[in-house]
């Protein structure tokens, strides 16, 4: 897990972010999250979910402070106000 800034990540830890797909509903189901807001907190390289580095990360998305949910940048929408 990476919790620092990678140019040519489509985001960046500290951004916040908006759920507003789940495109592989078989393999991860993240559609109960549509709708909500979270921070992300780090971008995964390395889990064997075909990522390219630096372009195609998963990336990790923190709702409370027990819970993060790991995405793909399509599933993801950039808060107003939020910068990468």
């Amino acid at each position: 897990m990476i919790a620092h800034r990678i140019e040519g990540s489509p985001f960046q830890p500290g951004d916040r972010v908006r759920v507003v797909d789940a495109i592989d509903r078989h393999v991860h189901d993240v559609a109960e999250h549509i709708g909500r807001r979270g921070l992300v907190v780090y971008l995964e390289y390395s889990c064997g979910c075909g990522q390219r580095v630096p372009d195609d990360p998963m990336i990790g998305v923190q709702f409370t402070k027990k819970q993060t949910e790991e995405f793909w940048a399509e599933e993801l929408a950039l808060v107003k106000g939020s910068a990468s």
